[in-house]
């Protein structure tokens, strides 16, 4: 990924324009705003089409690479610009659609288990939505929050991916570790070290899930699982709750154990 100022258009036209060294400003002047101008009626185009027609949402790096570009248009174009304006909503559209389009099983134990494939075809099927996820939340610096909310938080999150993870508690192993890929992609987004809100509102749904995994393993502890195998468990539990800022529930989920552990 290259930054406009090591392009040799760039370097050739940066001065072009400028007065001489005993000559005023003129921010009247056209050729001032060459470089910006450029951008908007040039880049830009082109970015829009790429993104409208090549970008694939699924692929981290190239959703890496359209996010540097967007913000590399939007260093130099006003956030007025009405080609700015449509270039985001073709971001919001691509990825509307591309959760709509998305498909994640809900299918109980019995079907997984029986039917050839369908467990694979589940794995994948999460996993593809779990990378849309992630990549969404790369975009955290060039939409809105509450855009993102609406994309990562209500229609992914909600409508695609907790309710396959309720269709798989049954198997609470597998069950922790696709809620840990989860909880992984949304860091520095809704939590993290450099975020400085409390998201926990927003976030509710998604601890009530891990909340319910925990319960999930104290019947299975009454049931005689060991205890070893229960505790290895609780704090990958607990150390999701306290990423996701819900404190109280990991201190009752302690308790519920028994385990003296600083949160």
């Amino acid at each position: 990924m290259t930054d406009f100022e090591e392009m040799k258009w760039y370097k050739l036209l940066f001065d072009y324009g400028l007065p001489g060294r005993d000559e005023d400003f003129d921010p009247e002047d056209a050729d001032a705003n060459l470089i910006p101008e450029l951008v908007e009626k040039v880049a830009l185009p082109i970015l829009h089409h790429e993104i409208l027609h090549c970008w694939d949402m699924f692929s981290t790096k190239r959703t890496e690479n359209a996010v540097f570009a967007t913000n590399l248009v939007v260093t130099y174009v006003p956030v007025s610009s009405k080609a700015l304006q449509e270039l985001l909503s073709v971001v919001c559209s691509r990825l509307t659609q591309a959760i709509t389009d998305l498909s994640v099983p809900v299918w109980s134990s019995v079907v997984t288990r029986i039917v050839p494939g369908a467990a694979q075809l589940a794995a994948y099927r999460f996993g593809t939505s779990v990378r849309l996820l992630r990549n969404i939340c790369l975009w955290k610096d060039v939409l809105s929050l509450p855009v993102l909310e609406k994309l990562a938080l209500e229609e992914l999150l909600k409508g695609k991916l907790l309710p396959h993870m309720e269709s798989i508690m049954s198997n609470v192993h597998d069950a922790i570790t696709r809620m840990e890929r989860i909880v992984a992609s949304m860091s520095g987004v809704w939590y993290g070290p450099e975020v400085t809100v409390n998201h926990s509102k927003k976030l509710q749904p998604l601890v009530d899930c891990v909340d319910k995994l925990g319960r999930k393993l104290e019947k299975r502890q009454a049931s005689g699982v060991s205890e070893e195998e229960t505790v290895g468990l609780v704090r990958r539990l607990k150390t999701m709750l306290v990423e996701l800022n819900a404190h109280d529930r990991a201190k009752s989920l302690l308790r519920t154990f028994h385990l003296k552990e600083a949160i």
